[in-house]
């Protein structure tokens, strides 16, 4: 089969399939629990129906979907280095507040990201927000200003997730490239696409990214 051919039809399956009529939860029985609404917090899953609100560990969670975005989250290990503390001036208010928050974070075992790809290979993307201080145009003020970045991973099944390195925009650059190289092995065809991606201009996009891999996930399968 023609392998651009494939990557339609993986794509429009992949859509069909992905977009559902209400948002769920999968319990780590494998439950799938369908809800009004759900929010979280670093360590609980709280969800509402028109009955009853319950709030669920994180620990008994494994994935989410929210059918008004359509996107699924899957929890994943925190991928972030835990800190070491070292001892700290009593004097020095900033580092001991600090030291709160590092020993916070190292509290949170796991992390809910979205999940982009089914399959072996799976692509994941983690929005983090971060701010700073701007000049409002007005006398003696400022605001803060909050942006979003986006971080994406790649793992193998349920392995420990690898960071992808790249500046600017999400698409097939030379890290990128690099990195799905490794992933998407043992397929001659899929390595050509990639191939064939990567000179291509302007330079693939997520979507594209996203269509190769399932691509490559759906070949995975039919030769289990």
């Amino acid at each position: 089969m023609n392998i651009n051919y494939l990557i339609v039809i993986v794509s429009l399956l992949c859509l069909n399939s992905a977009a559902q009529k209400s948002d769920f939860i999968v319990t780590s029985t494998h439950d799938t629990i369908y809800v009004d609404k759900i929010t979280l917090t670093d360590f609980k899953v709280k969800t509402k129906t028109a009955e009853k609100r319950k709030n669920y560990s994180v620990e008994d969670v494994i994935s989410y979907y929210v059918s008004e975005e359509n996107k699924h989250f899957e929890r994943v290990l925190n991928p972030s280095e835990k800190k070491v503390f070292k001892d700290s001036d009593r004097y020095d208010y900033k580092r001991i507040e600090r030291l709160h928050i590092e020993e916070y974070e190292n509290r949170i075992k796991y992390k809910f990201f979205q999940r982009l790809t089914d399959g072996k290979v799976k692509l994941f993307c983690e929005i983090l927000e971060e701010g700073g201080t701007v000049a409002t145009g007005l006398p003696y003020s400022s605001g803060v200003l909050i942006y979003e970045t986006n971080v994406y991973y790649l793992s193998i099944s349920n392995t420990k997730l690898e960071r992808i390195k790249y500046s600017g925009k999400f698409e097939l650059n030379d890290e990128v490239y690099d990195i799905l190289k490794v992933y998407l092995h043992g397929n001659d065809k899929i390595q050509s696409k990639l191939e064939s991606l990567r000179d291509a201009v302007p330079p693939a996009n997520e979507k594209q990214i996203i269509a190769l891999i399932n691509a490559y996930n759906v070949w995975i399968k039919s030769n289990q």
